[in-house]
Formats: C-alpha cells, structure tokens, sequence
C-alpha cells in the first residue's frame, strides 16, 4: 500500500504513453511529457497508404500485420519500459502505477525488471492514455481504495 513518497503514474497502450508525477499520495497529477518526446512506436508507413511495411518498405498483409502490429508494440513497450527503468532511478520515484489495456499491461508486466517491479504500487488494465490528469487522479483513488 502507498502510504508515502513520489509516484510515477504511467498511462499507456501498445503505441502510446504519457507520464504523470504524484509528490504525494492524493495530490495533484503533473504531466511530465518532456520524458518521453522523442519516445515513439517503430512502424514503418508508407506516406501515400498509411499502411504498415517491412523494413524494405513491402507491403505487410494478412496475418504478417497482425505479427509486424505484435512486434512494434513489444519493441515500443520494452523501450517504455527501460526509459521508465532510468526515470524512476534518476528521480528517485519511490513507486510506480501503471494504467495499459490488457495485452499491453501484459507486455509491460513481461519486461519490467526487477527494480521496477519492486516499485510497482498498483497496476490496471484499463485504457487511460487520453485520460486528463484529474480524470486519471480519480482512477487512481479508486484503484487505491480497491487495492485496500
């Protein structure tokens, strides 16, 4: 249970994420993009399409979508991951909450290592990266009085 100490609240999707800071349990929410701007998922569109290609710019179709979809949301969340591993340790975040859909809330759990997960305070899978920072501040309420 977080009774004290500043908490990185990460909110997040197989493609997205935004981070917030918490200096104090209940207090306000800080969005802290600068952390990750140059942090964005590895596709490779063709301009004219929209479309995912391969690294040689072909056409990705069927079932090789869903596996190249796969692999850059894996690569996206394992490079969150190892920049949530740096912020948390040069901050000196004391705990860490993170809000991603199922899947990707899977894939984050699989890549935390073990400093994060000693930090890891709360986590749901639920969809909240285009939630505002009140918005996000009352989940993490409820998650704490859930988790009680």
């Amino acid at each position: 249970m977080i009774t004290q100490g500043r908490t990185l609240v990460v909110a997040a999707d197989d493609a997205r994420a935004r981070l917030f800071e918490e200096p104090r349990r209940g207090g306000p929410l800080t969005e802290r993009s600068e952390w990750l701007a140059d942090l964005a998922p590895r596709d490779f569109p063709d301009p004219g399409s929209g479309g995912i290609h391969d690294r040689m710019g072909y056409a990705i179709h069927g079932a090789a979508t869903v596996k190249a979809a796969d692999k850059s949301a894996r690569d996206f969340l394992v490079r969150l991951v190892a920049r949530l591993d740096s912020i948390v340790n040069e901050q000196d975040f004391d705990h860490l909450v993170i809000f991603a859909p199922p899947r990707a809330l899977g894939m984050l759990r699989v890549a935390l290592p073990r400093s994060l997960r000693q930090r890891l305070a709360l986590d749901q899978d639920n969809d909240r990266v285009d939630a505002g920072p009140e918005a996000l501040r009352e989940a993490l309420s409820a998650l704490r009085l859930n988790a009680s």
